[in-house]
C-alpha cells in the first residue's frame, strides 16, 4: 500500500526494537501516524495510526510509497536478520545495508529540496566515517553505547537506570528539547529563568558544559535541552504560544 499522509515518523527494519520505538513515540504523541518499511509478507502488528509498506527500503520506489519527502523523521534500525545471520563474518555486511539505504534517503531529500531528521542505528562507531556522502543527523552506535553502559555501571552504580529515564518518556523527569526565547540573551538567562519554571537546562545540542559558560551569549541556531517532567514542558510549550 501506499501512504499518502504527512508529518509522519518512518521506521525501517522491523524488530524488537521496532516495537519499542513504537511504544515510545506513541507515548510521546498519540496523533502522530508510523509507517514501517520491511519486506516481510505480513503486516508486522495492526494498530491504529500504524501503517506498513513493503518493500526494500534503499529502493526509491519504497521509499516514495512511504511518502517519504513529507516525513517528520526516519529510524533507520541495523538489520536484525543480516546482524545474526552474517554481522560475524563481515560486519560490514549490516552497517553497508544501512548506508545504503541512508544513500537513497539522501537522493530523495536533494531531489524534493527537503531536509528529514535521519537517525541511523549502526553496529560499529568506526564505520560512520563511511557516511560522510549522505546525509544522517544522528548516529546511535549499538555495540559502543552497550559497552560504556556496561563498564559506566561498574564504576557508577545505578547509572544505567538514569540514562534509561532521561531517554524514555515512561519516568516522571525526561530530557526535551525548548526552543530559545527572546528574552534568554545568555546561558544564564535561560538557566535561571528555567530553574524557577521547573526545569534545568542541561545541553545545547551535543555541548554539557552550560554550567561552565553561563555567561556566554545563546547563539540564535542553538539547540537547548532540558530535563524537567511532562507537565512542565506543557507549561513551557504553553507559555511559548502566548
Amino acid at each position: 500500500m501506499k501512504y499518502t499522509g504527512k508529518n509522519h515518523i518512518i521506521l525501517i527494519g522491523w524488530s524488537a526494537k521496532s516495537i519499542l520505538a513504537i511504544e515510545e513515540i506513541v507515548k510521546s504523541d498519540k496523533k502522530i501516524d508510523i509507517v514501517i518499511i520491511d519486506d516481510v509478507e505480513k503486516v508486522p502488528i495492526m494498530a491504529e495510526r500504524l501503517f506498513y509498506v513493503r518493500g526494500n527500503a534503499s529502493d526509491e520506489k519504497t521509499l516514495l510509497d512511504a511518502n517519504l519527502p513529507k516525513a517528520t523523521g526516519v529510524i533507520i534500525f541495523a538489520d536484525q536478520i543480516t546482524q545474526d545471520n552474517y554481522a560475524r563474518k563481515d560486519p560490514l555486511l549490516v552497517d553497508g545495508k544501512t548506508l545504503l539505504i541512508a544513500t537513497a534517503i539522501t537522493t530523495i531529500e536533494e531531489r524534493y529540496h527537503k531536509s528529514i531528521h535521519v537517525t541511523a542505528e549502526v553496529i560499529h562507531q568506526n564505520h560512520i566515517p563511511l557516511f560522510k556522502h549522505v546525509k544522517v543527523d544522528e548516529f546511535i552506535p549499538t555495540e559502543e553505547m552497550i559497552s560504556h553502559a556496561a563498564v559506566r555501571s561498574l564504576f557508577s552504580h545505578g547509572v544505567t537506570h538514569m540514562f534509561s529515564e532521561l531517554m524514555s518518556t515512561q519516568y516522571e523527569e525526561a530530557m526535551y528539547e525548548i526552543p530559545k526565547q527572546p528574552e534568554w540573551l545568555t546561558y544564564r538567562d535561560a538557566f535561571f529563568d528555567l530553574l524557577g519554571k521547573g526545569a534545568t537546562l542541561v545541553a545545547d545540542r551535543g555541548d554539557l558544559q552550560i554550567n561552565q559558560k553561563l555567561d556566554d551569549k545563546i547563539p540564535e541556531d542553538a539547540q537547548l535541552f532540558v530535563i524537567c517532567d511532562k507537565d512542565t514542558l506543557d507549561q513551557l510549550n504553553k507559555n511559548k504560544i502566548q
